[in-house]
């Protein structure tokens, strides 16, 4: 992929905002604002209130009521979304081009001018709560959230991106306020947008709507980041239909070359519908209709995991099966070939060519790219260096991350 299938242009104002304006030949806009904080930012005693704030920014201004916000967001006629990661906060609207004027007025307004209503977070805490609870029920984010609990010490991925309950339940305005004026500054944040508009028209309708969000002093505590511990635990949960198994592990000190390896690996293990452990569990054994596993190579996260559900009379014979297969991957009996590398870059393209389709999605990749301090278009790097892996490069970099892993089994 050549730059010029890409055509984007960088600005910053004066209090720090980072611009990107994607042009792009659609009829619609995308406009994503994110906030480089998320839950690894939290403090022991603040954790939670990222995602308490996403909320509480739709509550609000100085300019609009709640139902103001969000008629005006519904007469958009489009999307918008919000959410919260363990490293930002994200808002976005999609809608046809000619309401990205009155987009970017409604987020310019709910990220500076928030008021945080006392009866509204106490209206939001209940919401929250209920959210933190639902999860519970959730069998696979309760097993995500459990193997992270066991799996770190000291981490922030020790936490759930909701919080603590008892946080949840004690957060007064004064800690949301202080904590909301700490982060949500133009000096810790990106535009990204994605439009028909000249790049210029787009610098200038946004320089009018974000120019006087006052810059602040911004300093961040370091983020601990550490090894998972290699430990083993069983959990018992009553009236689960499917017992889960969620392996972890971590990979902080590998180089770009190597990730890249280990995302070969990762797409052969777990990720396509043509898996190693797919073929071993569902199609060989059939004891799994739901194997997977992903990475996520994001910076102070670093983490592969594998999941599997099974019936409670399956569950431990998936554990082996899994055993097995990372065993005879480590042992180089399982082939990872030329083959599988053409493979993963034809994915990457795939992937890549999805992402310049759609306006929602490119505007978010730009918009996280950015966040991470990344090159826009990393992709080409990427895709040019695959060219240089070779099989014996995804052995070694199995052998390096696939040991010592934390397990957790949630069983009936």
């Amino acid at each position: 992929m050549e730059k010029h299938f890409f055509d984007w242009k960088e600005y910053i104002l004066e209090n720090g905002l980072k611009i990107v304006s994607i042009k792009k030949d659609t009829e619609l806009f995308s406009i994503h604002l994110g906030v480089n904080v998320g839950a690894v930012n939290e403090e022991e005693n603040e954790k939670g209130l990222c995602h308490f704030i996403e909320h509480m920014l739709f509550k609000g201004t100085k300019l609009r009521t709640n139902i103001e916000i969000d008629q005006d967001l519904e007469d958009r006629a489009g999307s918008y979304n919000a959410y919260t990661t363990y490293t930002a906060t994200a808002f976005s609207i999609t809608a046809l081009y000619d309401e990205l004027e009155p987009s970017m007025e409604i987020l310019s307004d709910i990220i500076r001018n928030s008021t945080f209503p006392s009866e509204e977070i106490e209206k939001e805490r209940g919401v929250i709560l209920a959210e933190f609870r639902n999860s519970y029920d959730d069998v696979e984010h309760f097993s995500f959230n459990k193997v992270n609990s066991i799996g770190f010490e000291k981490s922030p991925l020790k936490y759930d991106i909701l919080g603590k309950e008892s946080l949840i339940k004690s957060f007064t305005r004064d800690e949301i306020v202080s904590f909301y004026n700490k982060y949500y500054v133009p000096n810790n944040s990106v535009i990204s947008i994605v439009s028909p508009l000249d790049h210029e028209e787009v610098y200038e309708k946004a320089k009018t709507y974000f120019i006087d969000w006052q810059k602040k002093d911004l300093k961040k505590n370091e983020v601990i980041v550490e090894k998972n511990l290699n430990d083993e635990v069983i959990s018992h949960k009553k009236e689960i239909e499917q017992n889960t198994i969620v392996y972890l592990y971590t990979f902080y000190n590998l180089t770009r070359d190597e990730e890249l390896a280990l995302e070969i690996l990762n797409h052969k293990l777990g990720e396509s519908a043509n898996s190693i452990l797919f073929r071993a569990l569902r199609e060989d054994k059939g004891i799994s209709y739901d194997i997977y596993s992903e990475m996520d190579a994001t910076d102070y996260i670093k983490t592969l995991n594998i999941y599997c559900s099974a019936s409670e009379d399956d569950i431990f014979e998936a554990k082996k099966t899994i055993d097995y297969c990372i065993e005879n991957i480590a042992n180089k009996n399982i082939k990872i070939d030329d083959k599988n590398i053409t493979l993963m870059k034809k994915v990457m393209k795939t992937g890549i060519a999805s992402i310049l389709e759609d306006s929602e999605g490119l505007c978010n990749y730009v918009l996280h790219q950015k966040l991470m301090d990344r090159k826009i278009d990393e992709f080409s790097e990427d895709l040019e260096a695959l060219n240089n892996i070779k099989s014996e490069d995804v052995y070694k970099v199995a052998k390096k991350v696939l040991a010592n892993p934390t397990i957790h089994m949630l069983v009936n």
